[in-house]
């Protein structure tokens, strides 16, 4: 049988930073790690989105993940495919920093300014998350906070 996969699909646009949903989901989804089904064989991936698709090499062994961004919603491509859904266990470490990092990560502060974008391109991220699951399958978790206004599905 396959083994368990999960893929996570988060929205990281101003609203969900400002909102404390991204930290929320980050913390949440970081505390049910260890309750996943699956054991030794589960399977993970992370993709944020906004304006931009947002991709995450987990490697094992890596100490942090390796953010892949793809800008061009039209001809969306999956770079690295074999670093984006991993085993939770081998990478653990990586997932973890992840989820630790992704609370702040797309939050701006004084001395941090950041371009922070207000839209959301859900459509072409769920092809993305569905173009790297298609050949194991699994649970598909979509965390979104304004409704998507960029590529296939928005709402003008």
């Amino acid at each position: 049988p396959q083994p368990p996969a999960y893929f996570f699909v988060l929205d990281v646009s101003a609203q969900a930073a400002q909102s404390g949903m991204l930290s929320a989901v980050s913390q949440a989804v970081k505390e049910c790690l260890d309750d996943l089904p699956g054991g030794e064989r589960t399977q993970i991936g992370f993709l944020t989105f906004d304006a931009s698709v947002h991709y995450y090499s987990l490697k094992a062994g890596s100490a942090n993940p390796q953010m892949l961004v793809v800008s061009d919603l039209k001809d969306l491509f999956v770079p690295a495919p074999e670093d984006l859904l991993v085993n939770l266990v081998e990478s653990r470490e990586c997932i973890d920093a992840f989820l630790d990092q992704l609370g702040t990560m797309f939050t701006t502060t004084d001395e941090t300014p950041l371009f922070q974008s207000h839209d959301s391109c859900l459509g072409p991220a769920l092809k993305a998350a569905y173009t790297i699951t298609k050949q194991i399958g699994g649970k598909m978790l979509v965390f979104q906070s304004i409704l998507p206004t960029l590529g296939d599905g928005s709402i003008p």
